[in-house]
């Protein structure tokens, strides 16, 4: 069947030609009316060109004796090509069309006209239709290619993901397993197993049954919690009861609909790690040698037990220092020394077994014994005997010799609660001291009176060295008789008492300092006596360590050309406690070498610094302060003429002014007065 001339053309190509009078009125009115009832992108010029060659279609459709419903049908599909799809749009063109071709004037001869429209509208409304349907056909077979690509990529990801989880899960090198909600172990990784020492295919070995029980513990706390991770770090068990540690991370793994579903557990091990962090610890805190604890560990024990401590109850502090392993170290080598140490740190600790006690090492081949006194804990003496007992056994240093140990201890015993622990440690080592003044294997328990009376000379000694630095320590000069100028060390205290020249010295020995302090005074003596218009010789006296220095004649020597003054005009008084070794001797044939005058101090009348008095000839001996009476004078008054033979001045040292005129009657040349005027330098 052929097409009526002038039917609706494709959108995109020319509008069709018109045939027949035109009818503006009708195509005007139905454009408008499909503009109020959809958008179309088309511009509304093309768009009545369009519908005014629809109309003029329909027209001659409707006029033509071959009549046919695919115009129609084509009108029809233009309207959905054209994108009036809205509700009304058909239902518009049907009333717009209607009654407009019914009376087009053009029609009015048609023969069953009403008929002919009835069937061009149905075929139009036919033709909108079959558009329609097919625009959602084309739309959901777009749709469910979409769907088919979309479903096709999302389980291509979904299939990664999980080719990806699975190949973490298997080859992680941290334990991962999966749980369900009652706890049970879902799946557990070849890692896991291996951290936890059981076979992997068999899962349900993987965890010690109290291990899974304290996972799902904690699993159902996190929930109950409303926490989604927790960390910790947890013991496990291997298979032959050796233990584990990991740190653990637990999770909570949800649903699409945000429902919990499984727990997984992710382990790391860190045995080692925290073994090796104990073992850090245990040597922060022990000896290396003998495994005791160190002060870093016995000062807060000592502290707390302090703290604790209850009237009448009392707490025993014992500070032990070994005797001679110097001499052991030397003459066995330091491996037996520490073969000795070690037996000690395990003599010690047997001892005290029975007690709840603490043997700790102080350091070198000191130790700390603490008892927590109870009914049964013996005396002082017992205690001191149990442990001389026990470190007197012979110790043997290798497979050919054995040696002996002894030991000096000091021994503290109080009830004061809260007491000061470095306190109660000083004690103890001052007792210490006091007990090793008397020789070796010696012990002594704590006096506070004595401790008290040595404080204040410990005390000096100990800020002597801050003192030299602040220059409180000074020399003074005193002409003696138009003889001689004496330079004296002079340290005034804060509550005005004067610490002497040879209180000086003597605590300078104690701490090693005199030596500096020595050669300043002997810089500042010769420039001194160098000054013009000065003509008599300087005297300075020596402490025994500074007499036996090996560099004190080079320093002399430096003292004397720095200065310019004349060898014969300095007076350099050593003592003869330093003179016995063979440095000392050196220094007397050496200063009197260079012309020095040497004299001599601390003379007791021994044989042997009355050999020295006669070989090295000096130029004078000082006489000490004699003690009281008859035969102590009758010595010292025989003695004098003895010195005197041997050419030397015999002269009083420091003396209180008391036996000055006895001094004078039994030959002395010349007294030092005790208290001379000062003269700061």
């Amino acid at each position: 069947m052929s097409t009526i001339p002038g039917a609706a053309q494709p959108s995109d190509g020319p509008p069709p030609p018109e045939v027949g009078p035109a009818h503006p009125p009708t195509g005007e009115r139905w454009s408008r009316a499909l503009a109020r009832t959809a958008y179309s992108p088309t511009s509304r010029r093309r768009i009545r060109r369009h519908v005014d060659g629809h109309v003029t279609a329909l027209v001659a459709l409707l006029g033509a004796e071959d009549f046919t419903a695919e115009p129609a049908h084509a009108i029809g599909a233009w309207l959905v090509e054209s994108r009036y799809t809205g509700p009304h749009s058909l239902q518009t063109t049907v009333d717009v069309l209607g009654p407009a071709l019914r009376t087009h004037p053009d029609l009015v001869d048609v023969p069953d006209l009403e008929d002919r429209v009835v069937f061009v509208l149905g075929a139009l409304a036919a033709g909108y239709a079959n558009a329609v349907r097919e625009q959602i056909f084309e739309e959901q077979e777009r749709v469910r290619n979409a769907l088919l690509l979309t479903l096709g990529e999302t389980q291509q990801s979904l299939h990664d993901s999980e080719a990806r989880f699975r190949q973490v899960f298997s080859s992680s090198a941290v334990g991962i397993a999966i749980l369900d909600l009652a706890g049970a172990l879902v799946e557990a990784n070849p890692a896991l197993a291996r951290i936890l020492g059981h076979e992997v295919d068999a899962p349900d070995e993987v965890f010690a049954p109290e291990d899974l029980d304290a996972l799902r513990t904690s699993s159902h706390a996190m929930l109950a919690a409303l926490d989604d991770t927790t960390r910790s770090e947890r013991r496990f068990t291997g298979p032959a009861g050796d233990e584990i540690w990991a740190n653990v991370v637990l999770s909570v793994v949800r649903d699409s609909d945000e429902r919990p579903k499984y727990f997984v557990a992710v382990l790391e091990d860190v045995t080692d790690q925290r073994q090796l962090r104990e073992y850090l610890r245990f040597q922060a805190l022990h000896d290396v040698l003998t495994g005791l604890p160190n002060w870093q560990s016995f000062l807060p024990h000592l502290e707390k037990v302090l703290g604790k401590l209850r009237t009448p109850n009392t707490v025993t502090l014992c500070y032990l220092d070994v005797d001679s392993t110097a001499l052991l170290n030397d003459g066995l080598g330091y491996r037996a020394g520490d073969r000795v140490l070690t037996a000690v740190a395990r003599r010690l600790s047997a001892a005290v077994a029975d007690e709840a006690a603490m043997v700790a090492r102080a350091g070198g081949d000191e130790f700390v014994v603490l008892i927590e006194d109870s009914p049964t804990t013996p005396s002082i003496s017992e205690l001191a005997a149990r442990i001389d007992a026990a470190l007197t056994e012979p110790v043997e240093v290798d497979s050919t010799r054995t040696t002996a140990v002894s030991a000096g201890m000091g021994f503290v015993r109080t009830s004061a609660r809260g007491a000061d622990a470095m306190t109660l440690v000083r004690q103890a080592h001052s007792t210490l001291r006091r007990a090793e003044a008397k020789g070796k294997r010696q012990w002594a328990y704590y006096d506070h009176d004595l401790d008290a009376l040595d404080r204040p000379r410990l005390e000096l000694v100990a800020t002597l060295p801050g003192a030299l630095a602040a220059g409180e320590v000074y020399t003074e000069f005193h002409a003696v008789d138009d003889v001689v100028l004496t330079a004296r060390l002079r340290w005034e205290q804060p509550d005005d008492t004067v610490v002497t020249h040879g209180e000086v010295l003597l605590q300078g020995d104690e701490l090693g300092h005199t030596i500096p302090l020595g050669d300043a005074l002997l810089t500042q003596a010769c420039a001194r006596a160098a000054e013009p218009g000065e003509h008599l010789p300087v005297l300075v006296r020596l402490s025994p360590d500074h007499s036996r220095d090996p560099d004190l004649t080079a320093t002399v020597g430096r003292a004397l050309t720095g200065s310019g003054l004349a060898p014969d005009r300095l007076w350099l008084s050593l003592s003869l406690r330093g003179l016995h070794g063979e440095e000392g001797q050196d220094n007397l044939a050496v200063l009197a070498d260079l012309g020095v005058k040497v004299l001599l101090h601390d003379l007791s009348g021994a044989l042997a610094e009355l050999s020295t008095v006669e070989s090295s000839r000096p130029h004078a001996v000082a006489l000490g302060p004699v003690p009281e009476g008859a035969l102590a004078r009758a010595a010292a008054t025989a003695l004098v003429p003895l010195l005197r033979a041997t050419g030397a001045l015999v002269i009083a040292d420091e003396t209180t002014g008391e036996q000055d005129e006895w001094l004078r009657s039994v030959g002395v040349d010349l007294l030092l007065p005790p208290q001379p005027e000062i003269e700061e330098y």
